[in-house]
C-alpha cells in the first residue's frame, strides 16, 4: 500500500517512521565523514596549541584531592622556601600551558610572600595596576631625576640657545619642518608642541639663566630652543654692539 500510495502521488511525504530513518542515516553519514576529515568538523571547545591546546575553560576546577602515605598520614613535600605567618590566606589557582599538549594546575599561596606582597596581592590586578604605573612614573620623574635640581648647565643658558639659533640660521637646519609648520599655521589656529613646551628638564629653575661670556647673544628673557618658522634667515641673532 505504501509502495502504490509513492508511486502514484508524487508530492506524498514519507511516513514519520520512514523520515527518522532517513535522517539518523544521514547523521551517521556526517558523523563518519567528520571521523576521516577532521577538518571538515568544527569544533566550539578548542584552541590552538601555542596556548597549551585546552579548550577555553569559564570557570576553574576544585583544588586537587589529598594524598596520603600507606599508613594512612597526610603526605608532605619538603619545602626550601620559608613560610610566612603574616594572617593572609589567600590562594590563586590557574592552568597553564606546560609544553604543547599539557596542562599544569598552578596555584599562589599567600604563605609563600612576605607581608607586603601578599597585602598587594589580595587585591584584583585590575585595582592595583594603576595605582602601580603612577607610582613607576612618579619615581622615574621625580625621585630617579632628583640629583639634577639646581644644575645649570651652560648649553641650556638663553645666550648659548641664541648661539644654537645662530648656526642653524647660517646651516639653514631643518627647512622642511618650518615650512610645512608655517603652511599648518596658515591653515587656522594650529598649536604646535615644539615652539610651547619645555624641552629640557632645566627649565624650572634655568628661566633667567645668563652666560656673561657670550653678550653678543643677550635677551632678557628666554626665546625658543631653536629656530623658529617666524625666524628671518637675513637678520643674525648677533647684536650689533
Amino acid at each position: 500500500k505504501l509502495e502504490l500510495e509513492l508511486a502514484w502521488t508524487p508530492r506524498a511525504r514519507p511516513p514519520p517512521a520512514l523520515l527518522a530513518a532517513m535522517l539518523l542515516l544521514r547523521a551517521q553519514q556526517r558523523a563518519s565523514l567528520g571521523q576521516l576529515m577532521p577538518g571538515s568538523r568544527r569544533g566550539i571547545a578548542s584552541s590552538v596549541m601555542r596556548l597549551g591546546g585546552a579548550p577555553p575553560y569559564l570557570h576553574m576546577p576544585p583544588a586537587p584531592p589529598p594524598e596520603f602515605e600507606p599508613d594512612g598520614s597526610p603526605k608532605k613535600y619538603p619545602l626550601h622556601q620559608p613560610i610566612w605567618d603574616h594572617g593572609y590566606d589567600w590562594e590563586h589557582w590557574s592552568l597553564l600551558p606546560a609544553g604543547v599538549f599539557h596542562t599544569v594546575y598552578y596555584g599562589d599561596f599567600a604563605q609563600d610572600y612576605p607581608p607586603y606582597w601578599a597585602w598587594l596581592q589580595k587585591f584584583p590586578m585590575w585595582v592595583v595596576t594603576p595605582f602601580l604605573t603612577l607610582w613607576a612614573i612618579t619615581t622615574m620623574v621625580i625621585f630617579q631625576n632628583a640629583g639634577s635640581i639646581g644644575i645649570k648647565p651652560k648649553r641650556y643658558t638663553i645666550e648659548w640657545m641664541q648661539a644654537t639659533k645662530e648656526r642653524e640660521r647660517q646651516e639653514n637646519t631643518n627647512p622642511v619642518t618650518r615650512y610645512l609648520d608655517r603652511r599648518r599655521t596658515e591653515r587656522g589656529g594650529t598649536w604646535i608642541a615644539q615652539y610651547n613646551l619645555p624641552w629640557h628638564p632645566y627649565w624650572v629653575w634655568m628661566s633667567g639663566s645668563h652666560d656673561d661670556e657670550f653678550p653678543e647673544y643677550y635677551l632678557p628673557k628666554p626665546g625658543s630652543p631653536h629656530l623658529h618658522f617666524r625666524d628671518s634667515l637675513k637678520e643674525p641673532f648677533v647684536k650689533e654692539d
